[in-house]
């Protein structure tokens, strides 16, 4: 027999290799394995009576289309046969389409890639024996950004977990993973490797299933989970999957996210006007504290923004898109004031929950159903014991239920006049365990995605200036929203330094989106004392927001200096999209270590030419710190540095330096004048530069000026 020819790919210093007769696929480095398994699909089915089984390919011949596509026929026993379309490119391997035709009528309880039957040796070894297959994906470790949580993680050896689901798409306890709530997923990808470099792998289009990292002792597999033996399959006999998986790498977990997210289209920038900073009723509302006129004289005080967003608890129930005037009688006055004072309004909506579906004239045809007929309900923790409120859950498949979604969303923006909705808990619907939605095109992952395709298309459609505030790294999401939101880091933990900790990784995964073109808004979580720290990021990031209420679980407030701050961002951030890092002082993480940002920048390009347009630095202690890619700065302390057009900072007009702890900063060039800008109540004051005989402003902030200092602004001549 002839044998199979190999498929090889050289790319960032690694070499891919798959032996497609035996199934065994390869990344090196140098000789030294980054990750191996099989790559040929493999089936849970389950027959007519309900039995299940299981069946993994065999490519039974390889046909070379051209250098870079393949054509492999696939064998599935006494099963069925198929066929997979396999391109090699320049970043990795492109499975194009998968094609499978059974012998009999066959439902599909999950797809897998990356598991094969056990053999009687394997059987004899392995702690389990419930499958008749194990997953054989293996490496050092795995790469999920902010999957763990308290404090947040984004890397684990692989003998950590032991057995796990970890949640790629919109599914989380839902399906009993790791609850790590919305930010950063959807992901659709993974990424396993370790010190010699990261394989990250997903599909190329949303799956009709919910996408999992499945992990089993000490290997892994993906997981796409159907569970038609529960739900009428589409087809018994022939089904077919367009882009069922990508496989790209890099030198670390972020670059190897980087990699596969490039092989999308980029969606294109988004508006500067979605740019708006705001501050989140939710710190309030959590609290019992539901005093608008209250809450609007605080912000106004305090953290005045561009808009305030009404949180959950706004409305008379979830979805009802209708004031709760037992909560808020004086609502309608209270949002006029709001307005008055110089806020823009926000309101935050549940993506697919309902509380009282007959009141909107729906039925149980309307919603998401267990395979009794029954209207299944849902809690975020999805705990069924303890839980003392639960939320109907939409089915797109209705069209009453696309006609409620829509005129619910246009409802409330002709009457509110929003400019933006914050959408929420894409992610607090029931699995395909329990339920799944009628029409099996808006299954699995495509669930979330159609409702947020209905709210997002009416609200356009309603107002064409809205802006929609969502969450979700994949650029497959990314037409049906404007902003990514960093949420209100919950699940970081519940200490002042896991959420700084967080928060700063959240950061880091967050410019994967910022270069496809998103917006991003920072947010805060339930401590005062990181304030500091996130807006620092902020700054290379893109928008402040705020969701703390008046005081913390600790009884804090905003300081003095916290405000100075915040002020000093609301005034001279960044408003444009479409940027890329600039690491100058940073760890993307490994298996033995969390990633970390201390110093780094926002490169943005305008006109053909790159330019560095924000700078966040850190500098705790000992002599001036320089950094070679920014010529011309010096610095002890921490510092924001944003250039106030699109010139790169060393040549802008004008340069704003917001001083975040004591310390110097010293920049070379001519200035026509340093503008200090005071506390509000004593304005700003201008002084012409001190240039030294070298040429350059030296700034000196000590803790007191800290309370008195907004920030300095560097006129250039």
């Amino acid at each position: 027999m002839k044998p199979l020819p190999d498929v090889q790919i050289a790319a960032e210093q690694m070499l891919f290799s798959w032996k497609t007769d035996k199934d065994q696929a390869v990344l090196e480095r140098d000789g030294r394995i980054v990750w191996q398994g099989s790559l040929l699909p493999s089936f849970e089915l389950a027959d007519e009576n309900g039995l299940t089984s299981y069946t993994d390919a065999i490519a039974s011949n390889v046909s070379a289309l051209s250098d870079s596509r393949y054509e492999i026929e696939l064998a599935f026993g006494e099963f069925g046969r198929g066929s997979l379309q396999v391109i090699s490119e320049a970043w990795g391997i492109r499975f194009a389409g998968l094609e499978v035709e059974w012998h009999r009528p066959a439902s599909i309880v999950a797809l897998y890639f990356g598991t094969k039957r056990m053999t009687d040796m394997q059987r004899r070894a392995a702690p389990s024996l419930a499958k008749p297959f194990w997953p054989n994906w293996k490496a050092e470790g795995y790469c999920l950004p902010c999957a763990g949580t308290n404090p947040t993680r984004s890397f684990w050896r692989f003998f950590d977990m032991g057995d796990a689901l970890l949640p790629l798409g919109s599914y989380g306890d839902a399906m009993g993973t790791s609850y790590a709530a919305a930010y950063p997923r959807p992901l659709y990808a993974a990424a396993m490797g370790g010190g010699d470099g990261w394989m990250s792998f997903g599909p190329g289009e949303i799956p009709d299933a919910a996408l999992s990292l499945q992990l089993k002792s000490a290997t892994a597999c993906l997981q796409y989970l159907y569970r038609e033996d529960l739900w009428e399959a589409p087809d018994l006999l022939n089904r077919s999957w367009s882009e069922p998986l990508r496989l790209a790498w890099g030198a670390n977990g972020f670059d190897a996210y980087d990699r596969l997210y490039q092989t999308f289209p980029v969606n294109g920038p988004k508006s500067s006007i979605h740019a708006k900073s705001f501050v989140c009723t939710w710190g309030d509302f959590k609290e019992g504290q539901f005093n608008l006129r209250a809450i609007t004289e605080r912000i106004s005080r305090s953290a005045p923004a561009d808009m305030i967003v009404l949180d959950e608890y706004w409305e008379t129930c979830d979805s009802s898109g209708i004031p709760d005037y037992n909560r808020f009688p004086e609502f309608d006055r209270d949002i006029a004031h709001m307005q008055a004072e110089g806020f823009e309004l926000a309101v935050w909506q549940s993506i697919g929950w309902i509380d009282q579906p007959e009141a909107f004239g729906l039925t149980d045809r309307d919603l998401l159903c267990g395979a009794d007929g029954k209207p299944r309900l849902w809690r975020w923790s999805g705990d069924p014991i303890y839980g003392e409120s639960y939320h109907y859950c939409l089915d797109p498949s209705s069209e009453r239920t696309r006609s409620f979604l829509a005129e619910r969303t246009r409802s409330v923006v002709n009457r509110l006049n929003p400019v933006a909705l914050k959408l929420d808990f894409g992610y607090g619907l029931p699995g395909p365990d329990v339920s799944v939605p009628r029409r099996p095109e808006f299954r699995g992952e495509r669930l979330c995605s159609e409702l947020l395709k209905i709210i997002t298309g009416a609200a356009k459609e309603a107002k064409p200036d809205i802006t929609i505030i969502y969450y979700g790294l994949h650029p497959l999401l990314h037409d049906y929203f404007d902003v990514i939101n960093i949420d209100d880091l919950g699940d970081a933990g519940d200490s002042a330094e896991y959420e700084a900790l967080g928060h700063n990784q959240r950061c880091m995964w967050s410019a994967l989106a910022a270069r496809r073109g998103m917006l991003i808004n920072t947010s805060t979580g339930y401590y005062w004392d990181t304030l500091e720290r996130i807006l620092l990021n902020t700054a290379v990031v893109g928008t402040n927001g705020l969701t703390l209420g008046a005081t913390d679980r600790t009884g804090k407030a905003m300081t003095a200096s916290q405000r100075l701050r915040w002020l000093a961002l609301d005034k001279w951030r960044r408003r444009g999209s479409g940027w890329t890092p600039l690491w100058l002082d940073a760890d993307f993480g490994d298996v033995s270590r969390e990633p970390v940002i201390r110093s780094w920048g926002r490169v943005e390009s305008h006109t053909g030419r790159d330019s560095i347009t924000a700078l966040a630095l850190r500098h705790a202690s000992g002599d001036e710190k320089a950094f070679s890619q920014v010529s011309g700065i010096r610095f002890t302390g921490d510092w924001a540095l944003i250039a106030q057009d699109d010139q790169d900072i060393i040549h802008c007009s004008e340069l704003a330096c917001i001083p975040f702890a004591p310390g110097t900063l010293a920049i070379e060039g001519v200035f026509e004048a340093v503008i200090e800008f005071r506390h509000p109540d004593e304005g700003e004051t201008t002084r012409v530069s001190t240039a030294d005989h070298s040429g350059k402003v030296t700034l000196c902030i000590s803790d007191k000026d800290l309370n008195e200092i907004v920030g300095v602004l560097l006129v250039r001549k």
